[in-house]
């Protein structure tokens, strides 16, 4: 969904932005008919599960449900294995190809395309059919996101959801309100009102903002936005949602990005950058070593940047409540965000598939999805429970109904596709050289798309 980047993360900031380097380590050729998980069951029959995650920040709220769920099944033990988000897909595809990989792991939409076809996720299906599991409760955008040919290949674990997170005071100084930026909206003509507040936010060495005389490109002390992506899930996919394009032209199709809509889109993020100077210079935050955006924030680099909702916890670190989050702004069609989620995968060649069952289950259900959100960890799966998450981050006194607000709105889907691995590899060299003006947007996206649709298997 989810989630390394070229640049450094925290183990926050890495839940879905996908690592190109990760990415590329396809598996081939695997079977699961023989395989084991490498769990075990002990003299008097107690199962020990192993579970897969990648988040520091999600696991103690994930060993409360755990605690809960073990106190319900006293023969069922689970032991969390927590692999930050740069080793996590390389060991994972290690484990999987020695038949050795968790009972229960997380899934990303960017890799379940693979694994689905590669046959190492069990159907969920029969086990969902005989228990009667009323899966109504999820967000339908959700559960299909984990399903192909009539078959279910996960439960939603939860959700995200790109907004702006901003600096309150430096709002404020500038004369700004949450409300005003929140309402904001873009054109691909003069940059609409979205830039003119950013212009507002920008400001050089000698205290001068990009629409006055004398303002000095070169020595900027304050941006006005802070954008880094190495797919494009924290930017220009928004913006090309925003103006009516579709990355694809179906789930599980031909990639589409080369479309005008698409492309203007594109154009518009480097125009941030190089035309208008309101945003931070690619040079800084999309490198090897570049800074992420909740250090662009901490280091007052930036006084907006756009984000994932799984960086919350990052921005209450070093901004301790002094941060806001509004929607995104609108562009030539409106409003529109990626929606993205995670889902707990049950793999195939698992020692203990009925107790893995019982697992993924659990972590899907609402008993479990209500211990996990009330520490304001991770949006739920079940959206009836959005509520319970916008509580938890108002006694932290940061309101992050937004992130609500969008996933109700317009909203496109992480990329079905089995080639995924090709388009981050292709996308963050072709797309860096676009933000740092050379390589045009058209051209980009034409050898992105080409690429990228040969490698669909």
């Amino acid at each position: 969904m989810s989630s390394a980047t070229r640049r450094t993360l925290t183990a926050s900031t890495a839940t879905r932005a996908l690592s190109a380097a990760a990415a590329t380590a396809l598996l081939l050729g695997l079977t699961t008919a023989c395989g084991s998980s490498g769990s075990g069951t002990s003299s008097d029959g107690t199962v020990t599960l192993r579970y897969a995650i990648w988040d520091a920040v999600q696991k103690p709220a994930l060993q409360k449900s755990i605690d809960a769920f073990e106190k319900q099944h006293p023969k069922i033990k689970v032991k969390i294995e927590l692999n930050a988000w740069a080793q996590y897909w390389s060991k994972l595809q290690t484990q999987l190809a020695g038949r050795t990989a968790p009972d229960v792991f997380w899934d990303h939409v960017a890799y379940f395309p693979q694994f689905a076809q590669q046959g190492v996720l069990t159907d969920l299906t029969p086990y969902i059919k005989a228990d009667k599991l009323d899966t109504s409760v999820y967000d339908s955008k959700l559960l299909a996101g984990w399903e192909q040919n009539g078959k279910q290949y996960g439960l939603p674990k939860d959700w995200d959801t790109i907004a702006q997170v901003y600096n309150k005071t430096m709002l404020k100084t500038a004369g700004l309100t949450h409300d005003q930026l929140g309402s904001l909206s873009w054109n691909t003509t003069d940059g609409g009102t979205f830039v003119k507040a950013l212009q507002k936010l920008t400001i050089d060495e000698n205290g001068k903002h990009p629409d006055q005389a004398g303002f000095d490109a070169k020595h900027v002390k304050q941006y006005g936005l802070g954008l880094s992506s190495p797919n494009g899930q924290t930017d220009w996919w928004d913006a090309a949602t925003q103006n009516g394009c579709k990355l694809q032209d179906k789930a599980w199709g031909k990639w589409t990005i080369n479309q005008a809509s698409c492309v203007q889109a594109i154009q518009f993020v480097q125009d941030l950058r190089l035309k208008y100077h309101v945003a931070v210079p690619a040079s800084v935050t999309n490198t090897p070593n570049g800074a992420s955006l909740p250090q662009v924030m901490a280091r007052k680099q930036a006084a907006v940047v756009w984000d994932g909702s799984w960086d919350l916890n990052a921005y209450q670190s070093s901004l301790k409540g002094n941060f806001g989050v509004a929607e995104l702004p609108g562009g030539p069609v409106g409003k529109g965000t990626v929606y993205n989620g995670l889902s707990n995968a049950l793999y195939a060649g698992s020692a203990h598939p009925k107790e893995a069952w019982e697992l993924v289950k659990w972590l899907g259900s609402e008993e479990s999805q209500k211990i996990i959100v009330a520490t304001g960890s991770v949006w739920p799966g079940i959206p009836t429970l959005n509520q319970d998450f916008v509580a938890a981050w108002q006694k932290q006194g940061v309101d992050v109904s937004a992130f609500a607000k969008e996933a109700a709105g317009t909203t496109i889907g992480y990329p079905l596709t089995t080639s995924s691995a090709t388009y981050n590899v292709k996308v963050l060299d072709a797309f860096n050289q676009v933000w740092l003006g050379r390589q045009t947007p058209q051209k980009a996206a034409d050898s992105v798309n080409e690429e990228s649709n040969a490698a669909i298997k």
